[in-house]
């Protein structure tokens, strides 16, 4: 190789470096929202003023845990309550057998089963439908989690119930086997209608690369006004990556570090963010766990930079350079409904009392 060719690829290495540094460590996001990031798709009304904003905030009524019945496990046609949890190839009972069956193993069927036969449809429909969202070949992360978070922001945590076929069969449901019917429904028959803010990044370059993450002054925004002012729950997409797992909010913690110069805005915000969902059950359980000493909270900690206009409102932000963030943030707008073939769970639905 000459030198003059090596001179050149060290100038042009040279520069990138210093287009790195330049950007002050921040590279997760654009500093200004852009049309896919403000805040107003959740609510036009929101306040940006930094000093209305409360800096920590949680929802009284938390959304429940629950798996977000992967797969690769059978989805809901997991025999979870069973001592080797089964998805796959099982016999299920006939009306016959259903009917000399003690209560102990009818409480080992899976969600599907049961309620295909609290609705005396003994050909398992219920089971059969799951069976498009279950494949032993899917990869770990897969599974109904959209279902389940639209369903936990939505209803109370289901308590457990003996429900009654039209045969007089005694259906036993444990908490997780409502919870796994109602993600269900929400995941395969319901036409959810959302607002999102941020756009999921499929393919990241680098991690200067911002693909359109949601913005860190956007989630500022949306995480102080939907908790903390409005007691609202929405859908937070944690992972920045190929990977999709939605998560409920819980709650946030900010910690405000001073000011700093910002080249975007009138001045510039350093904040510690500590953002709290309601993570995944490692397995389905009886018991609602709302309120216990189980209850699964996830948290995910970020350092990002707030920009301000004139009158300390919140124009956008950027994430410190390798600080975590999630990918983009949701929220249901119309109602999750349980009809038709599914309006049987309207009646097994009894919503937890007290555990909050």
């Amino acid at each position: 190789m000459s030198n003059s060719k090596q001179k050149r690829i060290l100038l042009v290495f040279v520069v990138l470096v210093f287009v790195i540094f330049s950007l002050g460590g921040k590279a997760a996001n654009a500093y200004r929202w852009d049309p896919d990031n403000d805040p107003s798709i959740f609510d036009p009304n929101f306040k940006y003023q930094l000093a209305e904003l409360p800096p920590t905030g949680q929802l009284k009524n938390k959304p429940w845990a629950e798996t977000y019945w992967p797969a690769n496990k059978g989805s809901i046609n997991i025999r979870w309550n069973q001592e080797e949890p089964d998805g796959f190839g099982y016999y299920s009972p006939s009306r016959e057998e259903l009917l000399q069956m003690p209560r102990s193993e009818l409480a080992k069927l899976a969600p599907s089963e049961k309620y295909d036969i609290y609705m005396g449809h003994y050909d398992y429909p219920t089971k059969s439908d799951a069976e498009r969202f279950a494949d032993p070949r899917a990869l770990d992360w897969n599974g109904i989690c959209d279902g389940w978070s639209i369903a936990a922001v939505q209803y109370l945590e289901p308590e457990p119930v003996d429900a009654v076929n039209p045969d007089g069969i005694v259906v036993p449901f444990g908490s997780s086997d409502i919870k796994g019917l109602m993600s269900f429904v929400a995941a395969a028959h319901f036409e959810v209608k959302t607002a999102q803010v941020g756009v999921r990044c499929k393919h990241r370059l680098s991690l200067s690369d911002p693909c359109s993450d949601v913005n860190a002054g956007a989630l500022h925004v949306i995480l102080a006004n939907q908790v903390s002012l409005k007691q609202q729950p929405f859908v937070v997409q944690i992972d920045p990556k190929k990977e999709i797992w939605n998560q409920p909010i819980l709650g946030y913690e900010f910690e405000y570090l001073g000011s700093v110069k910002s080249k975007y805005a009138a001045e510039g915000v350093q904040v510690h963010s500590t953002l709290l969902y309601t993570d995944e059950l490692d397995r389905s359980q009886w018991a609602p766990s709302t309120g216990m000493a189980n209850f699964p909270i996830g948290k995910m900690e970020m350092d990002y930079t707030l920009d301000l206009d004139e009158d300390g409102n919140i124009i956008g932000g950027s994430y410190d350079w390798g600080s975590r963030h999630p990918d983009f943030v949701w929220l249901p707008l119309n109602h999750l409904e349980f009809t038709e073939d599914f309006a049987g769970i309207n009646k097994l639905y009894k919503p937890v009392k007290n555990r909050l």
